[in-house]
């Protein structure tokens, strides 16, 4: 619950856009005013090459001195001047702006004559290419989630091309987040210098036409015994994919899977992260994660590179790691190769629970319709999963199922993900009945800073350890880590949970998880309302109703059941005073608490797409100037539970 100065964060900047005309479109036209804004010295300020300390020192703005600002950085922290001749970029810290600064271009670092036409987001890591096709080389990497600035597309708008750090180079954009038409961008000739190999053979009219590559794909591997060719599982591509001639990304290129197209599954590798498929006559393996997959994935045979039918692997197991066209950047931590994992199931009816710090009150639990307490428990590495076991014991000697949200502290520089798996098996094997992994992995709080990426989430925490839980114990309900619900975007920082969806189903998420994690805990409005939130401000802002907030799961995920494991609406009656920014729940009484978690309840149960419900919180006592977490239980100061008589109305 620490989590709302972000919303509050959001709010404040659509009304500073209101008030101070800030660009929000990162539409920019070339400065013909340049002189109208200046910078003065309040130090001797370096001036570099680019914008950031990594930058050589090409000269230095003496104290006191004013000239005009020509550009700004994307993120405003650099800006762009000229001084005796040399032209330069200097921090923001050391210069004081005359003027207004939202009038400045931002301005590209590679070439400065360019101004920034518009901002994309890169959904996961991507190669940036010195030209607009995959035959081009590779000129830099451009991180999952973080802003670069757009300089122009190609003629029809698949690539754009961008700024990383200083270097220009062509991402295909499908794969970005563009905060304008990219077709309303110039088009833009520039190819880095670059001159294209020559194109790969023409495939043969019957087969699917392959994406150009710097070397001759192999042909087909013919196989021994193959599989027969109609198949009751199918797999739907989430994004253009290439056919390998084996199960995995080093081997040759022999053709590309169309994205939404389905495709027979003939069979799949030991790990499961691979699948031989039948796309147009050219029988070949694809990235498993990167597909929507129908049908029995369990009873695929396991087949060798040729696609024959084996009893053992052909290959040791590997990690998955993203495998669309345009080929996302690796996270450079390594992932521990696991035994396979089944298919993901959130089999079982709706249930309800709630979270508590004890087992105190699991009789008011029973009579609210509940039978799920969740327990947050910290990992560290070198902890014992033995220290989990008294929990889960209590929770199923109380007559209750048990979740163990295990996030790290908070805070974190780094994560062992190879320490954090182990200990997730070593507490499947004790019997909990769900395991949260990790925990609003899109906040600096909960993930090392500047590493914010669902395709590192994914790839190198959620799959191995979904595949490492199921092996243990498969009873285990797997959820993926609920993301904080906020509309806020800081480099580095936060993530906003929608672009984090994205992220997280281009990475393949939904392949390595029974139940997609979600929190809703900001409403001040009644379930059935969108609108009139005391801190939306117009906006309109999914994070703050409750219906907006279940369609955007929803819908990112459409085949995956939805867990819920913080819903919750706070009050401070009884109380005092909230925290600031919590001022929104200030006129949320116990009562409209006790029916709105009610009516949520039941329009959750109705909707057919969620298996649990934690209800937060049940009866945790802290009340804190910064985390008010008492407002929201449902066990109130005085002895009573308004909310417990429509929950266990809900559930019936």
């Amino acid at each position: 619950m620490k989590r709302h100065w972000l919303k509050k964060t959001f709010i404040l900047t659509i009304i500073l856009t209101i008030l101070i005309g800030i660009p929000t479109a990162g539409v920019l036209a070339a400065p013909d005013n340049q002189g109208t804004v200046t910078v003065t010295a309040t130090d001797y300020v370096k001036m570099r090459s680019g914008p950031g300390v990594e930058y050589e020192q090409i000269g230095q703005l003496p104290i006191g001195e004013t000239v005009p600002l020509i550009g700004k950085s994307i993120d405003g922290t650099w800006y762009f001047f000229e001084y005796n001749g040399t032209s330069g970029w200097g921090s923001y810290v050391y210069l004081q702006v005359n003027g207004d600064i939202n009038s400045v271009p931002i301005i590209s670092a590679a070439n400065t004559s360019a101004v920034v036409q518009a901002t994309a987001t890169p959904i996961t890591g991507l190669r940036a290419r010195s030209g607009p096709g995959t035959e081009y080389t590779q000129v830099a990497s451009a991180d999952a989630l973080i802003p670069v600035p757009v300089l122009g597309r190609n003629a029809d708008g698949s690539w754009i091309l961008i700024d990383v750090n200083g270097v220009t180079g062509w991402v295909a954009a499908r794969f970005c987040e563009v905060d304008r038409n990219v077709m309303s961008l110039s088009i833009s000739n520039a190819e880095g210098g670059a001159t294209p190999p020559a194109p790969a053979p023409q495939a043969q009219p019957d087969q699917p036409t392959a994406e150009p590559t710097t070397e001759t794909p192999a042909p087909a591997q013919p196989a021994a015994s193959p599989p027969a060719t109609s198949s009751s599982v199918t797999a739907v591509p989430q994004a253009r994919l290439r056919i390998r001639s084996g199960p995995n990304d080093q081997e040759p290129q022999i053709g590309t899977a169309e994205p939404l197209v389905p495709l027979p599954v003939l069979g799949r590798n030991a790990v499961g992260n691979w699948i031989f498929v039948d796309a147009s006559s050219t029988r070949g393996w694809i990235a498993a994660w990167l597909c929507n997959i129908e049908g029995d994935y369990l009873s695929l045979p396991v087949t060798d590179a040729a696609g024959s039918s084996v009893e053992t692997p052909a290959q040791p197991p590997e990690a998955p790691s993203p495998e669309p066209t345009q080929e996302p950047t690796p996270t450079p931590a390594p992932a521990p190769a696991l035994p396979p994992a089944p298919a993901p199931s959130a089999g079982g009816t709706f249930e309800l629970g709630g979270q508590s710090h004890s087992f105190a009150n699991a009789g008011l639990m029973h009579g609210a319709g509940m039978t799920w307490i969740k327990v947050q428990q910290k990992w560290a590495p070198g902890e014992n999963p033995a220290n989990v076991a008294g929990k889960i014991n209590e929770a199923h000697a109380a007559g209750l199922k048990i979740l163990l949200s295990i996030p790290g502290h908070a805070f974190p520089s780094s994560i062992d993900y190879t320490a954090y798996v182990a200990y997730l098996a070593g507490v499947a094997a004790l019997g909990p009945d769900g395991i949260e992994v990790w925990n609003e992995m899109n906040l600096d709080r909960e993930w090392p800073n500047g590493q914010i990426d669902p395709g590192a989430y994914v790839n190198y925490m959620l799959a191995p350890a979904y595949t490492a839980i199921k092996a243990t114990n498969p009873n285990v309900l797997v959820i993926s880590g609920a993301l904080a619900p906020t509309g806020a975007n800081i480099p580095g920082a936060v993530v906003s949970d929608d672009r984090y969806l994205a992220g997280m189903s281009a990475a393949g998420a939904a392949n390595y998880m029974d139940c997609l994690g979600v929190h809703y805990n900001a409403g001040a409005t009644p379930p059935d309302q969108g609108f009139g939130h005391p801190a939306d401000g117009g906006a309109a802002h999914y994070s703050w109703y409750f219906g907006g907030t279940y369609n955007l799961y929803a819908n990112s995920f459409p085949r995956t059941k939805l867990c819920y494991t913080e819903i919750g609406y706070v009050s401070p009656e009884g109380y005092g005073p909230l925290a600031s920014n919590f001022s929104w729940g200030a006129g949320t009484s116990v009562a409209e608490q006790a029916q709105w978690l009610g009516r949520s309840i039941q329009l959750l149960r109705g909707s057919g797409r969620v298996r649990l419900v934690i209800v937060f919180n049940v009866d945790i006592s802290e009340y804190s100037s910064t985390d008010p977490q008492a407002g929201y239980a449902i066990l109130r100061p005085d002895g009573s539970c308004p909310a417990c008589g429509y929950l266990a109305g809900a559930m019936q």
